[in-house]
């Protein structure tokens, strides 16, 4: 559907450039749930959207883990705020390998309902491994940065970071902001604007993308949604799943 596609080296460059030059950015990802969120009644009726696993899941409202979503069904106000936050995104990511009717297709379908025109994308599975196959930049990134953590695992991220990184790289953690629910985002915002950052790392399902163009178009900051690439970070393994081994195979993803 697109050409403009960047490899994981080509990402990191557009982020090294923009904390470099401090410019603005925001590189978000828009997964199956963000896919959905996006989709109700427009792309997929209610019926549709509520019987399918992505709201059931949600719905659930678990707080942690790979269930978490951060957002119940049906929710029209925040559907409203992924579509412009995605919208306003300099770099989008999603599921371009995993053509699937509940995955990449669906997510093409959705740009495709509202005009949606990325000016760059990337595979939203590179999070996952960038800080591996991508080493010397992504610690370049890092490197004498403020940096500004917000999603469920954000102490778990600067405990890892600090333990493993800081004393080679330099970098100050500036903030850890916990966001679990939409509802959370004002709050979440308000405690952004208080911070003095270079980067922002995010984890956060759909609240992410909408924080991350915030970070961005508002705060003229660099933000960068990590989703599960944060597991990646904090444990030192890729983050994987049945899509990445059956389906994508991590050998692919390293090279991409």
């Amino acid at each position: 559907m697109f050409h403009n596609r960047l490899t994981s080296s080509e990402l990191m460059d557009h982020v090294l450039k923009a904390l470099n030059n401090r410019e603005p950015l925001s590189v978000v990802s828009v997964g199956a749930t963000e896919s959905y969120v996006m989709a109700q009644y427009t792309v997929l009726s209610e019926e549709e959207f509520m019987s399918n696993a992505e709201a059931e899941i949600a719905n659930l409202g678990e707080k942690r883990g790979f269930a978490h979503r951060g957002v119940r069904f049906p929710n029209v106000r925040t559907r409203d705020d992924a579509v412009e936050a995605v919208r306003k995104a300099d770099i989008v990511g999603y599921n371009t390998l995993v053509r699937w009717p509940n995955a990449g297709l669906l997510t093409e379908r959705v740009f495709e309902a509202y005009d949606i025109k990325p000016k760059w994308i990337f595979d939203s599975y590179l999070r996952r491994v960038m800080m591996f196959s991508q080493k010397d930049k992504f610690e370049e990134m890092l490197r004498n940065r403020r940096l500004l953590l917000v999603g469920a695992l954000a102490d778990d991220a600067a405990e890892a970071l600090n333990r493993n990184l800081r004393d080679r790289l330099g970098f100050t953690i500036a903030g850890t902001i916990q966001v679990d629910e939409y509802e959370e985002i004002p709050d979440a915002k308000r405690q952004i604007q208080s911070c003095e950052f270079d980067l922002c790392l995010l984890a956060a399902g759909t609240n992410a993308l909408i924080l991350a163009s915030y970070i961005s178009s508002e705060l003229g900051k660099v933000a960068l949604d990590l989703g599960s690439g944060m597991n990646s970070l904090i444990t030192g393994q890729v983050f994987t799943d049945p899509w990445l081994d059956s389906v994508i195979g991590l050998d692919n993803l390293m090279k991409m």
